[in-house]
């Protein structure tokens, strides 16, 4: 006979026993002719502290997570130990009786189990003593495992449960080292002591995170106490600490690059229109040259001088669609070279004060950025909308290029942060700055081989 999984009831042909045996104010476990335990019933469960959604092998259960060993005779039946949850020993008799169909054949046997008659007290009252300090550490934000001699787990509490991903009842009385050494083939009782940092993997919809495992001993060395604390959260912030000191390190060196460049430029510029003022009939590429020094002059101050603070001049109230018009024409011969369609669905958005060269780097960026993710053939998409709701002005730029691998989505606004190999990292950072300037967010989603959508959320200062 088969043997089933406490969650796989509805498969079980003796569940219409089961059924019955639920309803019993006693308690019993049922076998099959084979003797494997197909069923322990939710009164016996709960005496012993655990509850139907504990189990998933009945068969396991019994023998490995209850310990089931027999003591003795008893009348017709036998006296069993069974250990209860926090590895408390209970004594119980059983009698076993097969159980026939209407012709008479056997098709199961079923346990009459008693407790034994020596407890003093209500068994509820017993359980509701030792569960006191238990419930304490329930309770927690940490984790406490507690080990014996040989590192059998005896107990682990409700948050280790969580932080691992593990049930209880497949934790308890597995050997500690077995269940760590598959997360960490180095763990040790010695890197317990120093702080043991294991890394769970990403699982139904639960994100990676870092445990730190630390141990002391319990009642004369007999005992071991293990905690477990979610530390991912904290390598977050020092991570978020060392790239704002790396970024402000980079800032410090762009601007002092910036100003020997633009020293460099200024004097080129003023030999330039000494040489215009010698050869006037050469005019046209003096000027040709002075207007390529200025705007090289411009994109350096734009591109990384551009996150100011809001004495910024230049700003003015702007119609978003006929700027976003203009700058696109940039991008014509790229994207016809490529077989790039770029498709704009305006929408009726009012003026916004904003410094036109802001909105410009933040379309440059973006839309630079979905043509790179495009081999070929491929399309962008720019639409443009006024929520009346938040008063917000919404600019949507989404292609069908390569996309974004899940494991870089939530990292690619940070600063210095690059897939690219000759990338810097920072041009959605600051497009990001931009937007935050304007009261406003980038959002970005995206799915690896179905390409991306950058949401730019802008308002008023």
């Amino acid at each position: 006979m088969k043997l089933y999984k406490a969650s796989d009831s509805s498969k079980n042909p003796l569940q219409w026993i089961c059924n019955l045996l639920d309803n019993a104010h006693d308690f019993f476990i049922l076998k099959d002719l084979s003797g494997k335990v197909v069923y322990i019933n939710k009164r016996l469960l709960e005496i012993l502290g655990y509850s139907v959604d504990d189990v998933e092998n009945y068969d396991y259960f019994f023998y490995h997570i209850l310990k089931y060993k027999e003591i003795g005779p008893y009348e017709d039946g036998l006296i069993i130990e069974l250990t209860a949850k926090y590895n408390i020993k209970m004594s119980f008799s059983i009698r076993l009786s097969s159980i026939t169909n209407t012709a008479g054949d056997k098709i199961a046997y079923l346990g009459f189990v008693k407790l034994r008659n020596y407890f003093k007290i209500e068994p509820g009252h017993y359980f509701n003593l030792f569960k006191s300090p238990t419930d304490v550490m329930d309770i927690t934000e940490e984790g406490v495992i507690v080990v014996d001699g040989k590192f059998n787990v005896v107990y682990i509490n409700n948050k280790a449960c969580e932080l691992f991903g593990i049930k209880y009842t497949r934790f308890v009385n597995e050997k500690f080292f077995e269940i760590i050494k598959k997360y960490d083939l180095n763990a040790s009782e010695e890197g317990l002591v120093k702080g043991e940092k294991i890394i769970i993997p990403s699982k139904n919809n639960i994100e990676e995170r870092v445990l730190l495992l630390k141990y002391g001993k319990l009642n004369n060395d007999h005992w071991k106490v293990i905690t477990v604390k979610n530390i991912t959260e904290d390598l977050k912030y020092k991570k978020l600490i060392e790239q704002t000191e790396k970024y402000t390190i980079a800032g410090e060196f762009a601007a002092t690059t910036i100003h020997e460049i633009k020293n460099s430029l200024t004097s080129i510029k003023g030999f330039i229109q000494l040489l215009q003022a010698k050869h006037p009939d050469s005019s046209t590429y003096y000027e040709t040259i002075l207007d390529e020094v200025n705007r090289v002059l411009g994109l350096i101050k734009n591109y990384l001088g551009i996150v100011r603070n809001s004495e910024e001049e230049g700003e003015a109230e702007i119609d978003i669609n006929t700027v976003i018009n203009q700058y696109l024409l940039l991008f014509e011969a790229e994207a016809t070279k490529k077989g790039v369609k770029i498709e704009k669905r305006f929408g009726d958005v009012p003026l916004v004060k904003m410094n036109k060269n802001h909105l410009k780097q933040l379309i440059l960026n973006i839309v630079q950025n979905s043509l790179h993710a495009i081999e070929e053939n491929g399309k962008i998409i720019l639409n443009t909308k006024y929520n009346h709701h938040t008063k917000k002005i919404i600019i949507r730029v989404a292609d069908n290029g390569g996309g974004i691998e899940k494991k870089y989505l939530k990292r690619v606004l940070e600063p210095l942060f690059t897939t690219k190999k000759e990338g810097t990292g920072l041009g959605l950072a600051i497009c990001r700055s931009i937007a935050e300037m304007y009261n406003g967010d980038i959002k970005i989603f995206s799915k690896k081989g179905k390409g991306t959508l950058v949401k730019i959320i802008l308002g008023d200062k």
